[in-house]
């Protein structure tokens, strides 16, 4: 696989503004608005696995909680050094795959960063082992059904043949090309299933993404925001619209009592 950190370099100077393209900034919304329903009490420890320039750090920490990121693209680690120390920030410098943490995260995220990794099912168990019991698991990637079926309602029949037999993407920015692993729910629950992880749950977000098409999208996301997402926020509430979804949300908890954070 081609990796991901060339392309996030030059992503990174820009990277908030990436955000606030009307569906990545819906689709990130939603993704909160889920996770901060799972946060334990602050001022627990959450760990942001490819934390990228602290968009997520930052709203954690105006929470009140410890955050530990992890990030291994020296443009973004430049970029989130731009912005005032924090002690209540930990940032370590390598991949979520490579980093060394112990298992006392009342949360672990990796929002957008699992789908890059050689290996998705051991990165799960990876990340589950930095949770203490009853800690949760919250993980965000690219739908392959979603694409799947956007490239065969744009007629791009040999292609959407091609993904799903490789369930394989590559994402394209600035010159740059990354490749990933497209997921679904069955392999994404089987993944935490085998780390141990219970009270699974599966969210698809923008479920209407791919039969409305971007620029319908786009134009009710700007004409009614709020109404869409109300519509969004009910569609992903059913299990069966799950894979639809152009983001597959995923979470998990650790076996065990979840207990007072660790001092």
């Amino acid at each position: 696989m081609r990796p991901s950190r060339p392309l996030y370099d030059v992503l990174a100077d820009g990277y908030e503004e990436h955000f606030a393209v009307p569906h990545r900034r819906a689709y990130d919304d939603l993704a909160w608005e889920q996770t901060v329903a799972l946060l334990p009490e602050p001022p627990d420890r959450i760990v942001d696995a490819g934390c990228g320039v602290g968009r997520w750090a930052r709203r954690l920490r105006s929470r009140g909680y410890e955050v530990t990121g992890v990030e291994q693209s020296p443009g973004m680690i430049a970029a989130l050094r731009r912005h005032p120390s924090d002690p209540g920030f930990t940032l370590v410098e390598a991949s979520m795959t490579d980093a060394q943490l112990p298992p006392d995260a009342g949360m672990v995220l990796a929002m957008g960063s699992l789908q890059y990794t050689d290996d998705p099912e051991a990165a799960v168990a990876h990340l589950a082992g930095w949770l203490r019991p009853g800690g949760v698991l919250a993980v965000l990637v690219d739908s392959l059904v979603a694409l799947v079926l956007e490239l065969l309602r744009d007629g791009r029949e040999e292609e959407a043949r091609h993904r799903l037999t490789t369930r394989r993407g590559v994402w394209r920015q600035h010159g740059r090309e990354a490749d990933l692993h497209l997921l679904d729910r069955a392999r994404l629950e089987a993944a935490f299933t085998a780390a141990g992880l219970t009270d699974l749950r599966t969210r698809g977000l923008l479920v209407t993404a791919t039969p409305l098409g971007r620029d319908e999208l786009t134009r009710r996301l700007t004409t009614d925001r709020e109404a869409h997402l109300d519509l969004e926020r009910h569609l992903l509430e059913s299990p069966l619209l799950a894979d639809t979804g152009k983001q597959l949300l995923v979470t998990g908890r650790r076996r065990g009592p979840a207990g007072p954070a660790p001092e």
